[in-house]
Order: structure tokens, then C-alpha cells, then sequence
């Protein structure tokens, strides 16, 4: 996935973002910097 091209991303409920972001996002998961799901249902 982290190859795609793309331009704009539609996250759904957060803002959209471009392939930076991306790519900055999808790197993090797999440093296991970031954990699957949405962060907002965790803080619950």
C-alpha cells in the first residue's frame, strides 16, 4: 500500500490528507509506533 500513488486521502471522519502524510502514517504502523484502530475509541 505504502507504494500507491496517491494524491488525496479520505480518512472519514478526520480531515484529508496527501501522500506525506501518507506515507508518514503508514510508516509508523509498521515501526510499531502507532497501533491499529482509531485512537479516539482507546481513550474510552
Amino acid at each position: 500500500m505504502r507504494d500507491l500513488d496517491v494524491t488525496v486521502v479520505h480518512g472519514g471522519h478526520f480531515p484529508s490528507f496527501g501522500k506525506v502524510r501518507y506515507r508518514q502514517l503508514i510508516d509508523e504502523y509498521l515501526a510499531q509506533k502507532r497501533q491499529p484502530g482509531c485512537h479516539l475509541e482507546q481513550s474510552r
